[in-house]
Formats: structure tokens, C-alpha cells, sequence
């Protein structure tokens, strides 16, 4: 699959080719001496819409060492879901198309696959758990011949052996009498035995990158922690990469090595995740967390929660500058006139990982 050609311009976002994607991509390269397992460099996505290009992913670049973990976070709407369905090169066409970049699993380049190479990597080396489980789970099937059916394909092993693998891996992932489990419906479990479910999925074939898109939206917070642990503790196991694409910034606190703020479908900052909440360097990511509850307040006192104000633009319709100046309080001329590339904020050895897309971050 390669990039195909598609009609240019800054009213669809165009940043391919520009002096900001090389300085990105350079840095994307020089951040770790460690080789990276996932390397994403100017992905760029879109749908084609009665109003032209939409561009769900428009030009973004990162990659994850094996064992590490980056969360890719902003509000509905801004891309984070296609980024993981263009890794896997699901995005449904039409409408939708994956325009350019580049996707490397350990050197291999993902775009350039025949299909058939591209299915053996689904499921085995790159696995993705689905934001909702009911609708991910095949109702008339049991959830333990879905897992079963991962596990002979990929794995190539006899019917009796997927099973006893299912049953450990349920076990794994804390489900409750996994010999039993396994003959059960999805409708017959809860919202969190189901995602947990779905994780013995994407883990069955031991991947080296998983992608969980909002895995734990649908979970009350006790399940929410338990499968977070769980995620942790196969990572170190298995030593495997993730992806984890969120809306909440409570969870990222918990699990990032590094964060990767996304808006209108391009990475605004990216930070280790320490960094991150310790100084923020773009508007968007100080709104985002000034719009986190924060239940330690002193007696007797009450506070508002923030909100950002207005809405992502359209995507069909960027405007000129940067995409984020109608929402933003720091906004002057020059972000109406120019776009702000993913430059280095800040000095030192870390630099290379500070980036933001802002021309006053230093004023933050």
C-alpha cells in the first residue's frame, strides 16, 4: 500500500513536505539512542466529505521503545482513534485514506505490505483493544472460540492447544472460573469481565505493540485501576509497547512514560509525562488540565471546574495560523498568519522530547 495523491492545500491542513515535518521527524529520530520499536513519521489520514478533505491525522510523528508506554490524548473528535486505526490499516475506505507517512514495525515499513503480510501482523505482533467491548465481541459466538479463532490463526496450533492457551490467558487477566468463562456469551458478563475479555484477545498472541483505544471509558474506577495494573504487569512480562489513546488525564498520570497532546488532528506537545504536568508548553494542554477535578480542596472551599471555550474546528476547514486560536487567551497576529511547527521547548538533553506547536510556550 502506498501513499496515494490527493488534492494540497492549507485549507485541508496540508504540512507535508514542509521545513516543520523535517525538523519534526529529525527530532522524532534523535530523541532515543534505543532504537524504536513503533516509528510513525507525517502520517496523514483523511475523509473524503461533501466539503472536501477532512484530515483526521495530519502529519503526526512519534515512536515507542519496546516496554514503553505513550498516550496519545485530547478530546473527541481530534484524531487519536484513526492514528491507531492507520497503524493498523483499518481505516474503512472509502471514505477514508491513508494520504502519507510513514509506519515502522522494527524497521518494516507497515504501508508498503501486500495485504496478506499486513493480516499476519494484525492480531500477532500489533494488537489493538477496541474502545467498546459489547460491540467489539461477536454476540453469537463465545467469548472464549474468539479468542480461540486469534490463536489458531496467528499461532497456527491445534484446536486443544488455543483452548488451553484461552483458558490461561483468562486466567491472566483475572476473570473468574476461566474453564467455565469460556463457554459463556458476551451478554452474559459485565462491562469489565468483557474488556478484560478483550484484552486476553490482544494479548493471546504475545504482540509487541498494543494499541488500547480508551480501554477502561465504560468501567467504574475500581475496574478501571485493576485493568490498568493488569496492563502494567503483562508489560513488563512481555515487554511490549503500547499505545494508549485517552480522553482522561488522571489515567495517564498513572501509566505514560511520555504524552503526546493531540488537536485537530496534529500533535500540539509531546513530553515525558513528569515534564508534562510539571509545565505544560501549549494553551491546549494547560486547558486540559486546569479542566481536571481536583478533589483536595481546603475546608469550606468550592471551585468551578474550567472549561475551554468555543470548539474543534472543522477539519475540512482549517484556518489559517494556528488551528487552536479561537479558544486560546495567549493568542496574538502572528497565530492567526502562521502555523506554529513541533519545534523543542526548552534546553538540555531532554529537549529533543519537549516539543510544542506554539509560538508563546515559553510564556506559559
Amino acid at each position: 500500500m502506498r501513499p496515494i495523491a490527493v488534492p494540497t492545500g492549507r485549507t485541508e491542513g496540508q504540512v507535508s513536505g514542509s521545513s516543520e515535518g523535517k525538523i519534526e521527524g529529525s527530532m522524532t529520530e534523535a530523541r532515543s539512542a534505543k532504537p524504536a520499536l513503533l516509528e510513525v513519521q507525517e502520517l496523514k489520514t483523511g475523509f473524503q466529505t461533501e466539503r472536501g478533505w477532512a484530515w483526521a491525522v495530519n502529519g503526526v510523528s512519534f515512536s515507542i521503545e519496546r516496554g514503553k508506554t505513550l498516550c496519545l490524548v485530547g478530546e473527541s473528535g481530534c484524531g487519536k482513534t484513526v492514528t491507531g486505526l492507520s497503524i493498523l490499516r483499518l481505516v474503512p475506505s472509502p471514505p477514508g485514506r491513508i494520504v502519507s507517512g510513514r509506519i515502522r514495525l522494527d524497521g518494516t515499513e507497515l504501508l508498503d505490505l501486500p495485504e496478506k503480510d499486513m493480516r499476519r501482523i494484525r492480531g500477532n505482533r500489533i494488537s489493538m483493544i477496541f474502545q467498546e467491548p459489547m460491540t467489539s465481541l461477536n454476540p453469537v459466538f463465545t467469548v472464549g472460540s474468539q479468542v480461540e479463532e486469534a490463536i489458531r490463526l496467528h499461532q497456527k496450533v491445534s484446536r486443544g492447544e488455543a483452548r488451553k492457551r484461552a483458558i490461561e490467558m483468562f486466567g491472566r487477566v483475572g476473570l473468574p472460573s476461566p474453564e467455565q468463562t469460556i463457554r459463556d456469551y458476551p451478554n452474559q458478563l459485565s462491562g469489565g469481565m468483557r474488556q478484560r475479555v478483550m484484552i486476553a484477545m490482544a494479548l493471546s498472541c504475545h504482540p509487541d505493540v498494543l494499541i488500547a483505544d480508551e480501554p477502561t471509558t465504560a468501567l467504574d474506577v475500581t475496574i478501571q485501576a485493576q485493568i490498568l495494573d493488569l496492563m502494567s504487569a503483562l508489560q513488563k512480562q512481555m515487554g511490549m509497547a503500547i499505545l494508549f489513546i485517552t480522553h482522561d488525564l488522571g489515567i495517564v498520570a498513572q501509566i505514560a512514560d511520555e504524552v503526546a497532546i493531540m488537536y485537530a488532528g496534529k500533535i500540539v506537545e509531546h513530553a515525558p509525562v513528569v515534564d508534562l504536568y510539571d509545565r505544560p508548553r501549549h494553551p491546549y494542554t494547560v486547558g486540559l488540565l486546569r479542566s481536571v477535578p481536583k478533589p483536595r480542596l481546603g475546608e469550606g472551599e468550592r471551585r468551578r471546574l474550567d472549561a475551554i471555550p468555543g470548539a474543534v474546528p472543522d477539519l475540512a476547514r482549517l484556518p489559517a495560523g494556528c488551528s487552536y486560536q479561537d479558544r486560546c487567551p495567549w493568542v496574538f497576529e502572528k497565530c492567526r498568519r502562521e502555523e506554529p511547527p513541533l519545534l523543542a521547548a526548552g534546553q538540555g538533553t531532554a529537549a529533543g522530547r519537549r516539543r510544542s506547536a506554539c509560538w508563546r510556550w515559553e510564556d506559559l
